[in-house]
């Protein structure tokens, strides 16, 4: 019996054996077959499919591939960039008819201002133009301020070409508004003819004001070093009249500056 049952142990250990020799072949075959099939795959272009996403309650197919289709960037809408011109500088160019090159006209006429012996009025000249208009008016009441042309007197260190050579004493004062159109910025710069920097002379001339003596004051302009007169104007009418300034020293530093001399001007644009 016994004799029996050790043959029947070693059948199970060698039946135990073959099943582990099976297995243990087994096992490299499954790794080649897994690597063959991977590198199969990746180098043949079949594409691994993706996992599609789960159709929504109540959607159809040509829904849910419009869901899942590709965003395509748009490109962003941005508001059209306006050029804004860079110009614009206005000045009003006394004693002169037309406007330097390079500036445009925006009307001419003749200077105005209050009359030179009364305290009151206005202090500032005015280029007023040759083509008023009017609002209601009623010409049967005297008004409180009154507006005068203007006349040079006695202007001495100006070229008078365009006056035909003659002195422009008691003559009436031309005026033009002008524009820059490529400058914004103005300033008119005293006791200089030349402008600092990369400052642009529009023009160059000569600093006049009211008389001293006078009751009224009037604001330093600079008037052209080569200045016109109105043809219509040559009657020693008075109103605002236009004096050539000049330094005196004291309070005011010599040098630089000079006693009884003739303070020039410019206008600048940048």
């Amino acid at each position: 019996m016994s004799f029996m049952w050790r043959g029947v142990s070693s059948l199970t250990d060698r039946l135990r054996s073959f099943v582990f020799l099976r297995y243990l072949l087994l096992v490299p075959l499954l790794v080649v077959f897994a690597v063959g099939t991977y590198s199969f795959g990746r180098y043949s272009g079949i594409a691994k499919p993706e996992s599609q996403p789960a159709v929504k309650d109540g959607e159809s197919v040509h829904l849910r591939e419009r869901r899942n289709a590709p965003t395509i960037a748009s490109p962003s809408l941005q508001p059209e960039q306006k050029v804004l011109p860079t110009g614009g500088a206005v000045y009003t160019r006394w004693g002169r008819t037309e406007c330097p090159n390079g500036s445009e006209a925006v009307y001419s006429g003749i200077t105005g201002g209050s009359f030179f012996n009364i305290h009151g009025g206005g202090s500032n000249p005015l280029c007023l133009p040759m083509d008023p208009l009017w609002g209601t008016y009623n010409e049967n009441v005297e008004k409180g301020s009154k507006l005068y042309g203007a006349e040079y007197e006695s202007p001495s260190g100006f070229d008078f070409a365009n006056a035909g050579g003659s002195s422009l004493h008691d003559h009436n004062v031309p005026c033009v508004v002008c524009r820059s159109p490529t400058r914004g910025s103005v300033l008119m710069l005293p006791a200089r003819n030349l402008c600092y920097g990369d400052w642009h002379v529009e023009y160059a001339g000569y600093l006049m004001s009211s008389h001293p003596a006078h009751n009224g004051r009037t604001q330093f302009v600079c008037v052209d070093g080569s200045p016109e007169s109105d043809p219509a104007g040559f009657r020693d009418e008075n109103g605002a009249l236009f004096y050539n300034v000049e330094g005196v020293c004291g309070s005011l530093p010599c040098p630089p500056y000079v006693q009884r001399r003739e303070i020039v001007c410019a206008v600048c644009t940048k």
